[in-house]
């Protein structure tokens, strides 16, 4: 999530509850199967490692951040702006975020709570889980989407469709009138 909150990169330390979510799972071998499984046989990862910089967050206290632009990079909090490209001082990225901002119909400045939704987009590698599809779901289910809204579900990997449709989470999404978790999996929408 590192990305979808704006940062370029972000190294995140494994702790129990990761490898404890690893364990069973399928195919996390399959990238090189006949390697000895680091993630859950090296007890020196487990150990605790120093960082040069550590930050720490605690999410529940964060606001919702929604994307403004075409880059999970293109980021700012609910109750935010739309950034103004002409303050950023590197040429090619204010060029980019420029072409984010005519690509998207928005203009610098504009409320994100006054930018009328078009299209939502539930999903992706790290939003498109299953506890996610679960989570969104349950607060679609019984209601219709607006006509005037195309919501797409997209699932974060082809296991993950399949346990969603295997639980009728799709039916429930279809059934509210969105694309539902039968799209192919995917990262990103293109």
């Amino acid at each position: 999530m590192s990305i979808e909150g704006g940062a370029r990169a972000g190294l995140i330390a494994p702790d129990e509850k990761a490898f404890e979510f690893l364990k069973g799972r399928r195919n996390r071998r399959r990238a090189n199967p006949g390697r000895r499984d680091v993630l859950l046989g090296n007890a020196a990862l487990r150990r605790r490692r120093a960082f040069d910089h550590e930050i720490r967050l605690d999410a529940a206290k964060l606001p919702p951040i929604v994307t403004w632009g075409t880059s999970p990079e293109d980021v700012v909090s609910i109750t935010g702006v739309v950034p103004d490209p002409d303050q950023i001082a590197d040429e090619a990225k204010r060029l980019s975020k420029h072409r984010a901002l005519n690509y998207m119909g928005l203009k610098a400045g504009t409320r994100i709570t006054d930018i009328k939704l078009d299209r939502i987009f539930i999903g992706s590698c790290t939003n498109g889980r299953i506890e996610d599809l679960r989570a969104a779901a349950k607060v679609v289910a019984g209601k219709t989407v607006n006509g005037n809204l195309n919501a797409m579900i997209v699932p974060g990997s082809g296991l993950v469709k399949e346990q969603a449709e295997a639980e009728g989470l799709d039916k429930i999404f279809i059934k509210a009138g969105s694309s539902g978790a039968s799209r192919a999996a995917r990262c990103a929408l293109r």
